[in-house]
């Protein structure tokens, strides 16, 4: 009898240690998201980053915390009710002011952000779960886009963190270069507020450059930045079908689209025709912020620094080239009507 009272006791003690871990950092990554330094990289870049840190002392590796249960729960199925909530962030009306042909213009970029990292890291042997991270990520909006595509990925913590590490770098280089061409050429500060929006990964790293331009344009830029933000839906949906394609014919009949993923739709939909009223939609999409970031803490548990050192290079360089291309191809898309 003991012995089971023992069993459990120490059972529920490697739970409670896990949640607390990723609670705590959760909570850090947040606060220091306020400060000034650390507002670009966002509270979910944060977290991952704090969750990898903590792995990466004494303390976390004799713990072996992502191998806890409650560590994995939250990894897993807190993500994705957190993918679910995050679904009231999009509101499909802002496309209505974006207008059609500024729409067109970033779904084509998103396309071939997407396409060029997944053609490159291939021709570079990257894994596809992690080249597939980094197109999805430069494509749409960084670190929230990798999160919610993670289930459908099947990626490793590594790759997570990598992928959203490499993300969250080139768009701080891409906010630095756009406050600098704006004090050299302020009166390109539209094409550069439009190309904030269709190019930087973060909604973070729009907010921070468009702060070193016109209020005006800065507006503009944020307005393109949350079209792409809206392509998020259909591109969990085409990727969660493409996904489920590729499984063996051989094994258990699953959903054509995972469930998270309609979930997500759906509670898009709801915002979109006014169902949910707007104070209701951000309590709602701060939740799934709060779920997404806890699931961030937890991968970081579950990440081991000398696997990410081993791609770490060919990934960065896979992330700069992508988002290159995303510039050069969106600066043309722009550049022209505004001749």
């Amino acid at each position: 009898m003991g012995d089971r009272v023992s069993a459990a006791t120490s059972a529920t003690s490697r739970v409670g240690l896990g949640a607390a871990v990723v609670l705590v950092v959760t909570v850090l990554a947040y606060a220091a998201a306020r400060l000034p330094g650390a507002a670009t990289l966002g509270p979910l870049v944060l977290a991952l980053l704090g969750g990898v840190a903590v792995a990466a002392t004494p303390w976390g590796r004799r713990h072996r915390l992502a191998e806890r249960r409650d560590v994995r729960f939250v990894a897993r199925d807190v993500l994705r009710i957190g993918i679910v909530l995050l679904g009231a962030r999009l509101d499909a009306r802002l496309l209505v002011e974006v207008g059609p042909i500024a729409l067109a213009a970033g779904a084509v970029g998103a396309l071939v952000a997407f396409a060029a990292a997944e053609t490159i890291g291939r021709t570079w042997g990257l894994p596809a779960p992690l080249r597939r991270a980094v197109g999805i990520g430069t494509a749409i909006c960084g670190a929230s886009a990798i999160a919610a595509a993670l289930p459908l990925l099947r990626a490793r913590a590594e790759h997570a963190s990598l992928a959203v590490a490499t993300i969250s770098l080139v768009g701080t280089v891409g906010v630095v270069a756009v406050a600098l061409l704006g004090g050299a050429y302020p009166d390109a500060a539209l094409l550069l507020a439009l190309l904030a929006g269709a190019t930087l990964q973060e909604v973070g790293h729009v907010v921070a450059a468009g702060a070193n331009l016109a209020p005006a344009v800065a507006d503009q830029a944020l307005l393109v930045k949350l079209s792409r933000v809206v392509l998020l839906a259909p591109a969990l949906l085409v990727l969660g079908l493409t996904t489920r394609r590729g499984d063996a014919p051989e094994g258990p009949r699953v959903a054509p689209v995972p469930p998270f993923v309609l979930g997500f739709v759906a509670m898009s939909v709801l915002v979109s025709v006014g169902v949910l009223p707007t104070p209701w939609a951000h309590a709602i999409a701060t939740g799934g912020s709060v779920a997404t970031a806890a699931a961030m803490a937890a991968l970081g548990l579950g990440v081991d620094l000398r696997t990410v050192r081993a791609s770490g290079r060919a990934t960065l360089a896979l992330g700069a080239l992508t988002f290159g291309l995303l510039v050069a191809v969106m600066g043309a898309a722009y550049a022209l009507p505004l001749r």
